[in-house]
């Protein structure tokens, strides 16, 4: 397989996995329940480009914040992977209180809570920062923006589609895909630590 095709395939599950974007229908069709069906899309696609912006963003600058800050890849490699355990843990043993649907709706619901922190929180930034350290030429660079664009796509369908969605699987098919995902988030958080570790600590690429 081409390295470029298979990094954009890395990305792009990485970036879907960590965004999930059915973890974000239950808080979407609550503060968006008195919306006609219109404004809702509007919603969808308002929260799927923020997160979008924000992803590329934060992508884009990754390197100059190393360097402003001092950090190294391999320690926000290893940071961040314990970023992305902690939540694909929460994923997959949800505590019983939710912060997220405590917030009421507002005119700018597509920023927050959907658009920060539901779809590009923490665990998303931390994918994308680490993603972009490892494109090291134009066409890793285009897989990580295509990747990230996609995944958003996704989102914007999955959040357009939601009420379909839950009549079609229930609660519990997507409680299921909701635990597939986080493990599929654990997985990759357990991967950048170890890639962070063989980075920073050679000799254990050996033991």
């Amino acid at each position: 397989m081409d390295p470029a095709l298979a990094f954009f395939i890395t990305c792009f599950i990485s970036v879907l996995a960590i965004t999930n974007p059915l973890s974000t229908i239950g808080l979407y069709l609550s503060l968006t329940k008195s919306y006609a069906a219109p404004e809702r899309s509007k919603i969808a696609f308002q929260t799927s480009l923020f997160a979008f912006c924000v992803m590329v963003f934060f992508a884009f600058s990754g390197f100059f914040i190393f360097q402003v800050y001092g950090i190294t890849v391999e320690a926000f490699r290893i940071a961040g992977g314990i970023v992305l355990l902690v939540i694909g843990l929460g994923m997959l043993f949800p505590s019983q209180k939710s912060a997220a649907a405590s917030h009421e709706a507002g005119k700018q619901i597509y920023i927050f809570p959907l658009g920060i922190p539901m779809t590009s929180g923490p665990g998303a930034i931390t994918t994308v920062v680490v993603l972009a350290s490892q494109a090291t030429n134009f066409w890793y660079e285009a897989a990580l923006w295509v990747a990230i664009f996609l995944a958003c796509a996704v989102n914007f369908l999955v959040l357009r589609s939601s009420s379909l969605i839950l009549s079609g699987m229930g609660k519990g098919g997507i409680a299921a895909l909701i635990k597939i995902m986080g493990l599929l988030v654990c997985a990759v958080a357990v991967q950048f630590i170890i890639t962070g570790l063989h980075a920073a600590f050679p000799i254990l690429a050996g033991a």
